[in-house]
Order: C-alpha cells, then structure tokens, then sequence
C-alpha cells in the first residue's frame, strides 16, 4: 500500500490517495498521520480516497478499525468522536460497507462514496 496526504486548506480538509494493497500495518501509519494532520492543522474532516487500492485487510481487523482509529488518535490529545470522515471506492465492497457499519456502531463518523465530489459535499455539511 502506498498513499500520500495532503491538507486542502482552501477546504479545511485532509485528504489521502490510497493505492495498492491494504494491509494493516500500513493502515495504522496512516492513521497515524491522519492524527498528526488533524492535530497539526486544528482539521476534523478527513476524506481518503480508496479507488485505486484493494482491501487486504480480515474481518477482524476491519472490526477493530474503530478502537486503533480512538487509540492513535487519544495519543494526539484527539477524540476520534470530533472527527468525520468520507472513504471514497470504485465499487461498493461489502468490506468498507462493514467498516461503515461498525463505524457507526462505535459512535463515530465514517460514510463510503463512490463518488468524490460527494464525499467532500458531506464532509462540509453540518
């Protein structure tokens, strides 16, 4: 998996390109940054772009996605709970349909889109 960041200060968004094969340990560096970003940059909208990477990711670790995402985050001095994020794929798969899922479950705010336009109009609703 290889990804970049970027902070889009016009829209007071991170941004992130995923591609390639995604694995977990890679996954938590990129939270990882994601929390430094948001931390850096005072910015609780994050949008990751998914269309070019393909989820390697067990059932497991896709239910454990919202604890590593609280954790990393408390470690920044941020609540997870604050942030919002939009996850745009090429298809709909029922691994990010269940990461959203289970997302939700833990109070936290996570939606999947197909298209990226969208993602950012949500992000920047109230």
């Amino acid at each position: 998996m290889q990804y970049s960041i970027v902070y889009n200060s016009e829209i007071h968004i991170i941004e992130a390109r995923i591609y390639g094969d995604v694995v977990l340990s890679q996954v938590k560096e990129l939270i990882a940054e994601y929390a430094v970003n948001a931390k850096e940059k005072g910015c609780t909208l994050i949008l990751s772009d998914y269309r070019e990477a393909t989820i390697k990711l067990s059932t497991i670790e896709i239910y454990e996605m919202p604890k590593i995402l609280t954790e990393t985050f408390a470690l920044s001095g941020l609540s997870i709970h604050h942030i919002k994020r939009a996850l745009v794929v090429a298809k709909e798969l029922k691994e990010y349909l269940f990461f959203e899922t289970v997302t939700f479950n833990r109070g936290q705010y996570a939606k999947i889109f197909k298209d990226i336009t969208e993602a950012r109009e949500w992000l920047l609703s109230k």
